[in-house]
C-alpha cells in the first residue's frame, strides 16, 4: 500500500484579481491529499494519514476521500480543530501563488504517537509520501520525522518538499527538517524552485545530480515547461520533455505527478514484494523513462483542467497511446 502523510485542506482559487470583490472557487486540496487522489485514481491501494476536521470543510474532504476510494483512519476524523485553508491567485500562465491559514488546524495537530498508531495498523505499508507545508509546521513536522525514524519495518520514503516560503517562520529550523527528511528518503522529487530556495545561488541541475550521488538516492528534478530529469545514485540521468496540452492552470501539477509516479512504481513492485521488508529495487533506465513519461502524462492532463483534478488510469493510457 502507498501511505500519504500530510495536509488536507481547502484551496480557494481567485477568479480574477481586480476590484474589491474578487470571487473565489473552493476546491479540496493539499499536497498530501492531492497525491493520494492521484495515486488512487491510477488503481493503487492508498491510505491517507492525517487529521480531518469535523467542520463543513472537513466533511467535504472526507467525502472526497470516500468517493476516490482512499483509505483513512476513523480515529483521525471529525476532530475539533478547524480545516486548514489556502488562498491562491493565478498569473497569466496559470501558475499559483498561495497564502495559508494554518494555526491550530486539524492538519498540523497530529502527534507522533497518533501517527505511529495509524501506521502500525497498515501492515502492508511499502512506501510513504511526505513533504510540503507539513514539514514547516509543528507538531506535525516533528511527528512525521520522529515516526519515520522509529517505525518498523521502515517503508521506502518518497520526499516532495514542495517548499512554501509563506509558511516558513524559521528558515534555519526548516532547513534542518529538510535535511532530516532528505536523509530518510530513498526517492526525492524536487522542483527547480525548491532547489533555488533551499540552496541559494546553486546550479540547479548540478545540485540535483550531486544530491543523488553524494547521498545515494534517486532525485527527480521538475523544471516546469522544460520537463523533468531523473538522477540516479550511480550518476546517470534520464530526461523527459513535457506533453504540451493546453494549460488551464498548474494547481496540483506536481502532486498529480507524484501520485502517478508512485502508483506506476508500486504496481511494478519497485518498493519490494509482499511479505518482504520494503526496499527500493534497482531501477533501470527503461523503467525510469517509462515512469517519468507516465507521470508527465498524468500531470499534463491535470493542467488541462481547472484546479487539481488528477486523471484516471484510462485517461493517461489513452493520452500515451496517442503520442
Amino acid at each position: 500500500m502507498i501511505g500519504i502523510i500530510g495536509e488536507a485542506l481547502i484551496d480557494f482559487i481567485a477568479k480574477g484579481t481586480q476590484g474589491p470583490m474578487v470571487p473565489f472557487e473552493s476546491i479540496v486540496g493539499g499536497c498530501a491529499l492531492n497525491s493520494a487522489i492521484s495515486a488512487s485514481r491510477q488503481g493503487s491501494a492508498v491510505g491517507y494519514i492525517g487529521k480531518i476536521s469535523k467542520d463543513m470543510f472537513g466533511q467535504r474532504i472526507l467525502d472526497y476521500l470516500v468517493d476516490n476510494q482512499v483509505l483513512f483512519d476513523a480515529n483521525l476524523c471529525a476532530v475539533k480543530e478547524p480545516t486548514l485553508l489556502a488562498f491562491a491567485s493565478l498569473d497569466h500562465e496559470g501558475k499559483a501563488t498561495y497564502d495559508f491559514f494554518t494555526e491550530k488546524t486539524a492538519s498540523v495537530s497530529i502527534d507522533t504517537s497518533e501517527l505511529l498508531q495509524v501506521m502500525q495498523e497498515h501492515t502492508d505499508l511499502r512506501v510513504v509520501h511526505i513533504g510540503s507545508i507539513s514539514l514547516a509546521l509543528n507538531p506535525v513536522a516533528e511527528a512525521i520525522l520522529e515516526a519515520l525514524e522509529v517505525y518498523e519495518p521502515r517503508p521506502v520514503v518518497f520526499f516532495d518538499p514542495n517548499v512554501r516560503p509563506a509558511v516558513i517562520d524559521d528558515e534555519i529550523v526548516y532547513k534542518q527538517r529538510f535535511e532530516r527528511a532528505l536523509q530518510r528518503a530513498s526517492l526525492v522529487k524536487l522542483s527547480d524552485e525548491d532547489l533555488a530556495l533551499m540552496y541559494s545561488g546553486c546550479d540547479i541541475q548540478s545540485k540535483a545530480g550531486s544530491l543523488a550521488v553524494e547521498q545515494g538516492k534517486h532525485c527527480i528534478l521538475t523544471l516546469g515547461r522544460k520537463g523533468s530529469i531523473w538522477y540516479t545514485p550511480e550518476g546517470k540521468t534520464v530526461s523527459m520533455p513535457i506533453i504540451d496540452l493546453p494549460v488551464v492552470d498548474t494547481v496540483g501539477a506536481g502532486d498529480t505527478f507524484s501520485g502517478a509516479l508512485l502508483s506506476y512504481l508500486h504496481d511494478r513492485n519497485c518498493f519490494g514484494e509482499d511479505g518482504q521488508e520494503p526496499k527500493l529495487s534497482d531501477l533501470d533506465e527503461h523503467l525510469i523513462r517509462d515512469a517519468l513519461l507516465y507521470a508527465t502524462a498524468a500531470s499534463a492532463i491535470n493542467c488541462s483542467r481547472r484546479g487539481c483534478n488528477p486523471p484516471r488510469k484510462q485517461e493517461v493510457l489513452t493520452l500515451l497511446s496517442s503520442l
